[in-house]
């Protein structure tokens, strides 16, 4: 029991730390987006739709993000934010 108490804490703390080394994606387009990510270290890619207006998390370890409607690539390191607006993708550092 002490030892479950113990490891709930740590996840507890932890997960903050984890969830500030992502990249933030925000869509300020009225429309969604297909997009490929290609993770760092990660044999295969998906694909990720985000919907208008949105933003999410990702990209916890790096990653390469194509927006697949006009074949933009960027390549995205954790902390970093991208906005799409207007169907373009840009990438401000978070370092």
């Amino acid at each position: 029991m002490k030892k479950s108490l113990f490891s709930l804490l740590m996840l507890v703390l932890l997960i903050p730390c984890v969830a500030g080394l992502a990249a933030t994606l925000q869509n300020t387009d009225s429309q969604p987006y297909e997009l490929q990510i290609q993770e760092s270290g990660r044999p295969y890619g998906s694909r990720y739709r985000v919907i208008e207006n949105a933003q999410v998390d990702l990209c916890f370890y790096g990653c390469e993000m194509t927006l697949l409607s006009t074949g933009q690539t960027v390549s995205v390191n954790p902390k970093d934010s991208v906005v799409i607006d207007n169907s373009v993708m840009s990438v401000t550092s978070g370092d």
